[in-house]
């Protein structure tokens, strides 16, 4: 039984449509080399490559979708959830990934925000790893004042 409400939980939007409206919503804001990244049979992540500052940057989305079935079914070992649980949390997690993209264009559209301050986390550099994997094992710490270069 569920018990934590989240967006989405009840979606009924087929998958297909889910991932139309994610590849259409990245198409029309320029995206370019848009690919799913799959484990078996399920898509986890989409990648896609868009131009700033007239560079192209690569960027990876994950669904992380174990982490939308402990949610959703709190308790249960993902071994023994049910087929209609399992493509329940995907749903979710795929539909939560398109609301995301969506509202995220519509900051950027109106000038709020500028995509890389929105998809810096899930920038890839060039060892495979996303900024936010390289920032993870470095405990998230920054320079402080004495380490940034100072060139004078």
């Amino acid at each position: 039984m569920m018990t934590v409400p989240i967006k989405n939980a009840k979606s009924e939007s087929s998958l297909p449509r889910i991932f139309d409206a994610i590849q259409k919503t990245l198409v029309s804001h320029k995206a370019r080399h848009i690919t799913f990244s799959y484990e078996g049979e399920r898509i986890v992540a989409i990648e896609f490559v868009i131009a700033i500052h007239g560079d192209e940057r690569p960027f990876k989305l994950p669904a992380r979708i174990e982490n939308v079935e402990k949610i959703l079914y709190p308790g249960k070992t993902p071994r023994f959830l049910t087929t209609a649980q399992k493509t329940q949390a995907y749903r979710t997690a795929w539909a939560n990934v398109r609301d995301w993209i969506s509202a995220q264009m519509a900051m950027i559209d109106t000038g709020m925000v500028q995509p890389e301050e929105i998809f810096l986390p899930y920038m890839i550099g060039r060892d495979g790893r996303t900024f936010y994997e390289v920032m993870q094992e470095q405990q998230f710490l920054l320079p402080g004042r004495n380490e940034v270069r100072n060139d004078h």
